[in-house]
């Protein structure tokens, strides 16, 4: 784990997720670390899709990688371990993280997630035969490129 400032280890913070206020955080303590504060980023994906931008790489002003946001240079700015990998439960009581591979469990003090919704299209009547929902964006991408 790194530490802000190189001091000994007070507080440590997970971030699960990539999305953008994860973003946003990695941005801040970057800017204005916290002395005793660990980060750890976990991420299934370690170039995470811009939702902003999917209408540029719909119309084709922008390709596939610069719709796409990098969280290594964040979270290295940010003096953040990043751990890519999905995680298969999380216990709030002991404060644990268990992986789906054999990554040893962590332990947080303070986690944030971020990891962005997907809407549930079976509710909707038709939209499973004849749309593409734009959450989550990585199968949009991946729909709208068979489709183009």
């Amino acid at each position: 784990m790194h530490s802000s400032q190189n001091s000994p280890t007070v507080k440590h913070l997970v971030l699960v997720g990539g999305g953008h206020s994860h973003l946003a955080v990695l941005k801040s303590l970057g800017m204005k670390p916290v002395p005793g504060l660990a980060i750890t980023l976990i991420s299934r994906d370690i170039k995470t899709p811009y939702s902003g931008s999917l209408p540029a790489y719909i119309t084709g002003f922008n390709d596939f990688d610069s719709i796409h946001i990098d969280l290594r240079p964040l979270a290295q700015f940010a003096g953040a371990r990043i751990i890519q990998e999905e995680l298969t439960s999380i216990d709030f009581d002991k404060k644990t993280i268990e992986f789906s591979s054999s990554r040893p469990d962590i332990e947080f003090d303070i986690i944030s997630l971020n990891i962005g919704s997907e809407p549930d299209a079976i509710k909707i009547p038709g939209a499973a035969e004849f749309a593409i929902g734009i959450k989550p964006i990585g199968l949009l991408i991946e729909r709208w490129e068979e489709i183009y």
